[in-house]
């Protein structure tokens, strides 16, 4: 129905929640009619029921000519003023009732609204009452209308007003006003003609997980409603083998239904709409060929699940393009598998981890740092597939050993070999950094020193499960909270246990690790074991006293060391400065020294990681 404008014949308090109240002479909008009220809008927005005789709608003068007719008594009604361009929506009652009726006229019997089939008559009737010789005039919403019948008053003051051959023109406000000399009385109601609705539109269907062989259909409802508000859906199928089309279901309000349990065959699927007279044509059919319904689970699957992780995953069946083969690592929450490619018999490494709607943000920002990245000094990915209830990271499978196992293995260290790897994960770091991203799980165990026949050994970053990244103008800093999930605190900077991490907090953890490369102690560790202990030395920047130690070597690999542990990580060096440092840029020595503190710190530390699940095994 649509918005028309009013005005208030009198004053109107608000006595039921749903009323409004409003002063005579307010001009409303009027949203709708129900039930012998009127949904009104206030200037101020507010909106709320009013009874309908406390309105009069206010019409233009020209339309007023052009849709009314008069059935008129001249000697009488030249005496009063001609009927105001406007109606109110229920008659001015007389205060002395039906049973004595004044000198207004009256409704007995008030136009009643219906809802009509096109093609239908129409007829409207009311009973009015009048003491004096009275003029009686209808309005309708088709301008252009011819045959109407209007009856002049009976004895007992029955009016009617009859079209015949109703059309969608006809649906509108209709409105009798009849006057005397002493005022008017008007009384209106809506007419709906129905007509046939047009037909649902972009059906379509996709497989539905939750029951077995299932799909969706779901559909728009029709552009054109037939004048109706109301709709129903039915929804009918077909096969090859059958000759006519079959009732799915019938009489449902949704534009969407679930049918599962589909034999293995192609079905052809259509919807009608109804209203409460007519049915519209079919919709465009969509066919289902249901044997192809577990292959395009597998692909909703796969969409559904890349984008979750905002990465696009392998297309392709995992167990096609994969030989699983032994595990070459675990970590706290993932294993690490060697994975064969059945095509080109290339190794990879493939990280899996458990498909956890709470881990899943997790685990696709470590996908999508990996996608970002391409360096000689950080593992190569290649991408994310599914397999069975896990994701699998899938990346460069390294030829080589942890940092501590390969020094371990060989049984020497060298102050330059120290530097080459301390240049290797700096040169990792710098490139990282320089687009706005933190490793902040940097530690031995994360470290691995890629060795072949004819190259020199040469350190490779992985595991980004902890990384994120950092945006505006000083990368460096971060302005959000980040949450420390456990574990050891001993490669960790102070921001990093306050929970707020930045790209420096990577420089900490380099010069945690050369510590312990040159001494075989932990610079924050507690003697007893005492995590508490171990982080209020962290935030303090308080290191174990280890200085005979490093009389071994270069002062400035101290002096370097001294640079990166600054509790303050504004005055903290950069990758970038850690690059020009001397202990990194000028030759150091290629003398060779026992590793026996680094096997025993090994050992200490293995049985402190044990302790906190965080052995990685290989």
């Amino acid at each position: 129905m649509p918005g028309r404008v009013g005005r208030l014949s009198c004053d109107f308090n608000a006595v039921r929640n749903h009323h409004i109240s409003a002063k005579e002479g307010d001009v409303v909008e009027i949203i709708d009619l129900d039930n012998g009220y009127a949904m009104i809008r206030r200037d101020d927005g507010k909106q709320g029921k009013i009874p309908n005789y406390f309105v009069e709608v206010m019409t233009d003068v020209s339309s007023d000519e052009e849709t009314s007719k008069d059935v008129e008594m001249p000697e009488i009604m030249g005496s009063v003023s001609p009927i105001p361009e406007m109606a109110t929506f229920k008659a001015v009652v007389p205060s002395e009732g039906t049973l004595f009726p004044g000198s207004l006229p009256y409704f007995i019997e008030e136009l009643m609204g219906k809802s009509i089939r096109c093609g239908d008559t129409i007829e409207l009737d009311a009973q009015i009452g009048s003491r004096h010789q009275f003029g009686m005039k209808w309005k309708y919403p088709d301008k252009g209308r011819e045959t109407v019948v209007i009856s002049a008053p009976s004895d007992n003051g029955h009016i009617s007003l009859v079209m015949p051959n109703s059309t969608k023109h006809d649906s509108g406000h209709y409105t009798v006003s009849i006057a005397n000399e002493f005022g008017k009385a008007v009384s209106s109601c809506w007419v709906i003609v129905v007509s046939q609705p047009s037909p649902p539109v972009e059906l379509k269907f996709c497989v539905d997980p939750s029951k077995p062989r299932a799909i969706r259909l779901k559909w728009t409802p029709p552009h054109d409603k037939g004048g109706s508000r109301l709709l129903w859906y039915t929804v009918e199928y077909t096969k090859p083998e059958q000759s006519d089309y079959l009732e799915v279901i019938h009489g449902i309000k949704q534009c969407g239904i679930r049918i599962s349990h589909l034999r293995h065959d192609v079905y052809t699927f259509r919807v009608f709409a109804f209203n409460e007279y007519f049915r519209s044509a079919p919709s465009e059919s969509v066919t289902v060929d249901a044997k192809d319904l577990e292959c395009m689970l597998e692909k909703a699957k796969l969409n559904e699940m890349s984008r979750k992780l905002g990465v696009q995953l392998i297309k392709a069946s995992f167990a096609e393009c994969f030989e699983v083969e032994h595990q070459i690592g675990r970590g706290r929450w993932s294993t690490c598998r060697q994975l064969r490619c059945k095509i080109s018999g290339k190794t990879f490494a493939g990280k899996y981890l458990p498909l956890n709607d709470t881990e899943l943000d997790k685990i696709g920002n470590e996908a999508r740092t990996l996608a970002r990245l391409r360096h000689p000094n950080v593992v190569g990915y290649f991408g994310t597939a599914l397999c069975s209830e896990q994701v699998v990271l899938i990346m460069e499978k390294v030829p080589g050993l942890p940092i501590l196992t390969f020094i371990i293995e060989c049984g020497f260290l060298s102050e330059a070999l120290m530097q080459k790897f301390t240049f290797d994960l700096l040169s990792a770091l710098t490139y990282l950094h320089t687009k706005g991203i933190a490793h902040l799980g940097i530690k031995p165990e994360e470290l691995l020193i890629e060795t072949t026949p004819v190259k020199q050994p040469n350190l490779i970053l992985i595991d980004f499960s902890s990384a994120e990244h950092f945006d505006g103008p000083d990368i460096m800093n971060t302005s959000h909270l980040s949450v420390w999930q456990g574990g050891s605190v001993e490669y960790l900077a102070p921001e990093q246990l306050a929970h707020r991490p930045t790209c420096k907090s990577d420089i900490w953890a380099v010069a945690v690790l050369l510590f312990v490369l040159a001494t075989g102690v932990s610079p924050f560790e507690d003697p007893d074991g005492e995590d508490d202990v171990s982080r209020r030395r962290i935030l303090e920047g308080e290191i174990a006293e280890c200085s005979a130690k490093f009389r071994e070597y270069k002062p400035d690999l101290l002096g370097f060391i001294a640079k990166a542990f600054v509790v303050e990580h504004k005055d903290r060096i950069s990758a970038t400065q850690a690059m020009s440092e001397p202990w990194i840029s000028n030759p150091q020595s290629e003398e060779l020294f026992m590793v026996d503190h680094i096997e025993d710190y090994c050992d200490k530390r293995r049985d402190r990681m044990r302790s906190s699940f965080l052995l990685h095994e290989v």
